[in-house]
């Protein structure tokens, strides 16, 4: 056959297989194509997002709780899906001072009608702003000049008799001193546990009970020793 009838009946052969793979393709182009599936970034300062398997610890630190659960700081509500993932219903207030992620929370939070979204400086609101006390808080405060200290005390200032407090902080000094005597629990999270989210800040747990206790526990003890344990173990 002549030379340049073969060059052209492989070009054609070429041409359909490449159709083919076009056509097979085609259903992830449109998806690629659509801009609600392009990456959406997110910027505000000092937002070191909770680690998903964390959150989800936190949230079982705190659930359940029969009430209000207040999540200062929600940054973009990493928290607050944690607590709706471990089936917990009922009221969640968040606080968030950035506008591009309370953008972000409302649109998370659009069809849940139990969760509300109040913009501003949490240090700034009081019961009376948030709708009342708090029966749980779960929060990762912002670390930078030794904030969480101020953002975690706040918080417990807005629990009701009986209700808990699970925060994440840095685990420096300062923090130590200000916070783990008046902590029912203290656990110590192995170093680099928010790497993966841009910080080698090391972390601890903080959780806090807004009654008296009976006696003082001993920090790694009480009700979370087996958690204690099992963080431990893997550091």
């Amino acid at each position: 056959m002549n030379p340049g009838i073969l060059r052209l009946l492989h070009l054609r052969e070429q041409t359909e297989a490449a159709g083919e793979t076009l056509a097979s393709e085609r259903g992830r182009f449109a998806a690629l194509a659509d801009p609600s599936a392009a990456p959406r970034v997110v910027s505000s300062l000092n937002l070191f997002q909770t680690p998903p398997a964390l959150a989800d610890r936190l949230a079982g630190y705190l659930l359940p709780v029969d009430g209000r659960i207040l999540e200062p700081s929600a940054g973009l509500g990493r928290l607050y899906r944690a607590i709706r993932d471990a089936g917990q219903a009922g009221p969640v207030v968040m606080v968030e001072q950035s506008p591009e992620c309370c953008r972000e929370l409302y649109d998370l939070t659009t069809e849940d009608p139990d969760a509300t979204l109040k913009q501003g400086d949490f240090l700034t609101r009081t019961a009376a702003d948030l709708g009342g006390l708090f029966d749980g808080v779960v929060m990762n405060p912002p670390f930078k000049q030794w904030r969480d200290i101020k953002h975690i005390r706040h918080a417990r200032t807005l629990l009701t008799p009986g209700g808990r407090l699970v925060a994440i902080c840095a685990n420096g000094p300062r923090q130590r001193a200000a916070l783990m005597d008046e902590a029912t629990d203290w656990i110590d999270l192995p170093p680099g546990s928010f790497t993966e989210e841009g910080t080698r800040v090391n972390v601890a747990v903080v959780v806090m009970d807004a009654y008296p206790l009976s006696r003082r526990l001993a920090p790694g003890s009480g009700f979370l020793l087996s958690t204690v344990q099992e963080t431990q173990n893997d550091a």
